[in-house]
């Protein structure tokens, strides 16, 4: 439909404007349309426009049973869950005076990553601490990943610019996702890989148009020290260095073992708040703090799976460090260009929050089946970390799905904050309606880059639905519906 009056009459504002009315099984006749044609057309082509959208939405009623789905059914869209994975997995196949064949046996080591992948199945799957031979890579995805009659997971290219006896991978999952290239960065440590990666959109050969991810894998200098924090810093430093100079927006994921104590460590608020906005990374979950030894972000430690000292390999002291991570750019955060963060999905696979200080296993702990915590234990004194992102690649119009900025209410806000996730500073109006389409209130909002925090303690609670109607400054619409 490409009606053009004041503003473009496009499938996606039809929806926004009536959506209080297809929500609520109410049928739609000129007496709605209207109001509406009135606002973005002229006098002179009231009645044509009218007379052409009566039409075309009695052919689309014609072949509905609601007017939900026909409006909704105005564009089409490939949409998919991507389950990502990031995991140390303690010298895999490396063996050292400290990690040897009894305590680390790689024979062992595979049936508990094949357990892990088995429960997980992720499309995308990155590692650390891999021995560094191609024969070690093809094990894994031999022994663990290609197993219990799955054949669709392939590996990355691998490389060792940085001559470590460790090396960083990637493996996916092929059904969805294509390799199209990499690149490395070595450091005076291990190399940074980054891996690019397209969706396996059936219908790309028509649409031509997909979605793009690329996966930054670091593991970064390990220690408490001064000397070692430097270090790190070096190694961040590098990789901003390099995306700075392409200064290229996109779908990023920086992901790995990053040996951080606290967020306020330099190479952590390098990666948060460069000055370069366009190449940013956020933390999804957005926990910052001291994390090291701090009860309070238990639910988010990472380090180490046991309290004890049974295991020279494995770090003891039980779980209170958060070394591990997945970040992710703006645009995957707000869901701007196809690839969008799910919120709440973000998790430290077998942290039920409450083993701080304590290994896994101790006492109860049914955050996962027995399997998997007892794989857990006893293949790397790490936790995986786990994230889901939605595939929206439109095949029509679906401004809604590509707006460049997000809304949500965490389930945890008790409904009286918003998160708006901006990809610029500017004034954002929201209006608020029940389920008739009456206006319940409206407020607006400055916003910074980022996260804001919107406080709602001001909007009418009707224990009913509620419609957010979100207008950023350029003018594009999100509409968030929630109980409220």
């Amino acid at each position: 439909m490409h009606i053009i009056c004041r503003k473009p009459l496009t499938n996606n504002r039809l929806r926004l404007f009536f959506r209080p009315f297809y929500n609520n099984s109410i049928s739609i006749n000129s007496v709605h349309l209207l109001p509406f044609v009135r606002k973005v057309c002229p006098t002179v082509m009231i009645a044509a426009v009218m007379k052409k959208l009566l039409l075309l939405l009695s052919l689309r009623l014609a072949q509905c049973t609601a007017f939900s789905f026909c409006l909704l059914s105005f564009s089409k869209a490939q949409t998919d869950t991507l389950t990502v994975m990031q995991y140390n997995l303690l010298n895999y196949n490396n063996y050292t005076s400290y990690c040897t064949s009894s305590n680390n046996n790689v024979s062992n080591k595979d049936v508990y990553i094949k357990t892990i992948i088995d429960y997980v199945l992720p499309d995308i799957f990155t590692v650390c601490e891999m021995n560094q031979l191609q024969t070690s890579i093809d094990r894994l995805l031999t022994n663990a990943m290609n197993t219990s009659g799955r054949t669709n997971y392939a590996k990355g290219p691998r490389t060792n610019y940085s001559s470590s006896d460790m090396v960083n991978m990637v493996y996916y999952n092929t059904e969805k996702l294509v390799y199209h290239s990499y690149t490395a960065y070595p450091t005076d440590i291990r190399d940074i890989n980054v891996y690019k990666f397209y969706y396996n959109d059936p219908a790309i050969s028509i649409t031509h148009d997909t979605a793009w991810i690329s996966c930054i894998i670091m593991h970064l200098k390990a220690g408490s020290t001064e000397s070692d924090a430097s270090e790190r810093l070096a190694e961040v430093t590098i990789l901003m260095n390099q995306l700075n100079a392409l200064n290229n927006p996109g779908n990023y994921l920086v992901m790995g073992d990053f040996n951080t104590y606290t967020s306020s460590e330099e190479c952590y608020d390098l990666l948060l708040n460069h000055t370069n906005s366009n190449i940013r990374f956020y933390d999804p979950i957005s926990k910052p703090g001291d994390w090291n030894n701090n009860c309070s972000f238990a639910a988010y430690h990472t380090q180490s799976t046991h309290n004890d000292y049974d295991n020279e390999c494995m770090a003891a002291g039980g779980l209170d460090d958060r070394f591990d991570h997945i970040m992710a750019s703006l645009d995957v955060i707000s869901g701007g260009k196809n690839v969008k963060y799910i919120s709440g999905s973000y998790k430290a696979l077998g942290n039920d929050g409450a083993h701080c200080n304590d290994s896994l296993n101790e006492g109860s702990n049914t955050s996962v089946p027995a399997n998997v915590l007892a794989a857990l234990m006893g293949n790397s004194d790490h936790l995986p970390v786990i994230m889901k992102l939605n595939i929206d690649v439109t095949t029509g119009i679906n401004d809604e799905a590509k707006v460049p900025f997000d809304f949500y209410i965490p389930s945890n806000s008790a409904e009286d904050n918003g998160i708006l996730v901006s990809p610029c500073s500017g004034c954002y109006s929201i209006e608020v309606m029940n389920v008739t389409g009456s206006l319940m209130y409206r407020f607006q909002s400055e916003a910074s880059t980022g996260y804001n925090t919107i406080n709602l303690s001001a909007v009418p609670k009707t224990a009913s639905i509620a419609f957010f109607r979100i207008t950023d400054p350029d003018g594009n619409v999100k509409v968030y519906r929630t109980l409220r």
